[in-house]
């Protein structure tokens, strides 16, 4: 089992934040996104990107935290986006519904791009 702890860094494109995550997305580890996620909210991002590509797991405690994030980001009128899923990770938060409410990109200049194309 590995012991590597979850890393988050923050790139800040205002009203955007991309959030590129390292590591196992689970257990408490994950909890800390929320607070993460919420400061920003507080200093008017609304909209987040959420980059998986060195991301090594995603447990059902990890999908319970994106699920929470998606109210606090739709309180706002934000968009929650996923980058650089792979294919196994995005079958499994689709099966948990959250393609209902989060959009899904290859790459994060992609999912920019959809953000002001929309606005």
């Amino acid at each position: 089992m590995s012991t590597k702890t979850l890393t988050t860094a923050v790139e800040k494109i205002a009203p955007t934040a991309i959030l590129k995550i390292d590591g196992p997305f689970n257990d408490f580890h994950a909890k800390e996104l929320i607070g993460i996620i919420d400061d920003l909210l507080t200093q008017e991002f609304v909209h987040f990107i959420i980059n998986f590509k060195l991301c090594t797991e995603v447990n059902n405690y990890g999908v319970s935290v994106l699920i929470s994030l998606i109210g606090s980001i739709n309180a706002k009128s934000g968009k929650l986006i996923f980058t650089n899923v792979d294919q196994q990770l995005e079958k499994k938060l689709k099966m948990m519904g959250l393609a209902a409410y989060a959009e899904f990109y290859s790459e994060d200049k992609i999912a920019l791009e959809s953000l002001i194309e929309k606005h």
